[in-house]
C-alpha cells in the first residue's frame, strides 16, 4: 500500500484560501502576539490543518526556537517491567494525566539501552532535542548528566530531590515522614530500632537516614543500621534476631516482604515478636493479611507537578522563569498499619 502524500503548508494555504506565509505565521506564532492575523483567518487555517492532519517537522521547529508541545520522559531504569511498575506506574500515570491537561504529547525515551541496571541520557541514540524539555525519573540519576543539562540550558525537571546546584525538582519529604514513623514507634513503647537499607547514596536514601538520626536523637532511641550492600538479607535477618531490638524498619516494601520471610526462619513473627514499618509507599501491600505500617505517597501528584513545572520553564521568558519556585517538596502521610504493634513487657 502506498503512503499518502505528505501534506505541505502550500496545501494548507490552498484549502484555507490564504497565502503560504499566513499559514506559516499561524503555525509559528504560538501566542499570536507578533503579527496581526484576523481571528477568522486563523480559524480557517486551523480547520484546514485539522482536515489534513498536518504535522509540522518537530526538529525544524526546535531549530527555529519554537515549541513542539512534545515533552520527553526519561527513566534511568527500565520502567515497564513487572518489578518496576509498582514504582513507576503511578508516576507515569500522573505524567500522562498532566500532559493531557496541558495539551502536550509525550515522547518516552527507550532507545538508550539499560546497561548494569541504568540508562545514559546522553547516549548517541537518545533523541532528546526533538522535545521541548524532559522529565527525569529514576532511583539512580546520573549527577554529571544533570549538571550538563543545567549548563546547556535545556529545560528539564527531576522527579525526586536532588543535591546538584540549579537542578529543578519536585520531591517527597522523606525526612519528616521518617521522623513520624519513629514517633509512632516510641508512642507504642519501642526504644530500640533496627533500620535495614540498601546502602544507596541517593538524596532520598540520605533523607531517610537523616530523619532517622534526628528522631533518634530527639526521642532518645537506640538505632542499629544494617545495609544489604554489606551482607545478604539472610545475614541481616540473623543480625536483627540477635540484637534484641523490638522494631525493624526497612527502606521499602519489597525489602520488608523478603525480610519477614527470613525473620520467620529465625523464629521471629511479625508483629507478635518483632514490629515492622516501611519508609516507602505501602499502598496495595500487606504482610500475612495484615496491613503494613508505612507511607502513603502522592506519586501521581508528584509527577504531575513536575510536568507542570517543566511546561512553565518552557513557555516562560527568562525574567518570568527567574520567579518560578524550582524546588518543591511534597508531603506524604503515615499509614498506621497492623505491623507496628504495642510493645509487650516480655520483649
Amino acid at each position: 500500500m502506498e503512503k499518502p502524500p505528505k501534506v505541505t503548508q502550500r496545501e494548507i494555504a490552498r484549502i484555507a484560501g490564504v497565502s503560504q506565509a499566513t499559514v506559516s505565521m499561524v503555525l509559528n506564532d504560538r501566542e499570536y502576539s507578533n503579527v496581526r492575523i484576523p481571528a477568522a483567518t486563523r480559524e480557517r487555517v486551523r480547520r484546514a490543518i485539522e482536515q489534513t492532519t498536518y504535522v509540522p517537522d518537530p526538529a525544524a521547529r526546535r531549530l527555529a526556537g519554537l515549541d513542539n508541545k512534545i515533552l520527553g520522559v526519561f527513566t534511568y531504569e527500565a520502567a515497564l517491567s513487572r518489578e518496576s511498575l509498582d514504582f513507576y506506574g503511578p508516576l507515569l500515570h500522573g505524567i500522562e494525566q498532566e500532559a493531557e491537561r496541558l495539551g502536550c504529547d509525550l515522547l518516552f525515551f527507550t532507545s538508550s539501552p539499560v546497561e548494569d541496571g541504568t540508562r545514559k541520557l546522553f547516549h548517541k541514540q537518545t533523541r532528546l532535542r526533538l522535545t521541548d524539555g524532559c522529565i527525569l525519573l529514576g532511583q539512580q540519576m546520573d549527577s554529571a548528566e544533570l549538571t550538563r543539562l543545567v549548563e546547556e540550558g535545556f529545560p528539564f525537571v527531576a522527579v525526586g530531590r536532588r543535591d546538584e546546584p540549579n537542578v529543578p525538582y519536585v520531591g517527597i519529604d522523606y525526612l519528616s515522614l521518617t521522623g513520624d514513623i519513629v514517633e509512632q514507634a516510641v508512642a507504642l513503647g519501642h526504644r530500640r530500632i533496627t533500620y535495614a537499607h540498601y546502602g544507596r547514596s541517593t538524596p532520598a536514601a540520605a533523607d531517610r537516614l537523616a530523619g532517622l538520626a534526628l528522631a533518634a536523637e530527639t526521642l532518645q532511641v537506640e538505632t542499629t543500621l544494617l545495609s544489604t550492600a554489606d551482607v545478604d538479607l539472610s545475614e541481616v535477618a540473623a543480625a536483627i534476631a540477635s540484637t534484641g531490638d523490638t522494631v525493624v524498619i526497612t527502606e521499602d516494601v519489597f525489602m520488608a516482604e523478603a525480610l519477614a520471610v527470613e525473620l520467620a526462619e529465625h523464629g521471629k513473627a511479625i508483629p507478635e515478636d518483632l514490629s515492622l514499618a516501611v519508609l516507602g509507599d505501602v499502598e496495595g501491600h500487606s504482610l500475612g493479611g495484615r496491613s503494613l505500617t508505612g507511607f502513603q505517597l502522592p506519586r501521581e501528584q508528584l509527577a504531575a507537578e513536575a510536568l507542570a513545572l517543566l511546561q512553565e520553564l518552557i513557555v516562560r521568558d527568562e525574567k518570568a522563569r527567574a520567579k518560578l519556585e524550582l524546588r518543591t517538596m511534597i508531603e506524604g502521610s503515615v499509614v498506621a498499619g497492623a505491623t507496628l504493634a504495642q510493645l509487650k513487657e516480655s520483649r
